[in-house]
């Protein structure tokens, strides 16, 4: 077996890591979070022309994204609690 045979499987393990790294550090705390940025970034890439308002619906957006996150925070703690 030479070094080469071994090189996809260390390459594969890497490229792995790399995604699961990625989709801990983005998607595991929430979700929703992730979705919703992943949403914001699209809305202001389709409105990109437009000097406007694509900096108003992101703003607008990230607003409600915030928003939203804080209210479902605070509404799993008030439930969790004794």
């Amino acid at each position: 077996m030479t070094s080469n045979d071994k090189t996809p499987s260390v390459l594969r393990r890497g490229i792995k890591s790399f995604f699961s790294f990625w989709k801990d550090f983005l998607v595991g705390d929430s979700p929703v979070l992730a979705l919703g940025v992943i949403i914001i970034l699209g809305v202001a890439y389709l409105l990109h022309n437009s000097a406007v308002l694509a900096p108003v619906f992101a703003i607008i957006l990230v607003l409600v994204l915030m928003t939203f996150a804080v209210w479902q925070k605070t509404r799993t703690r008030r439930h969790s609690q004794p």
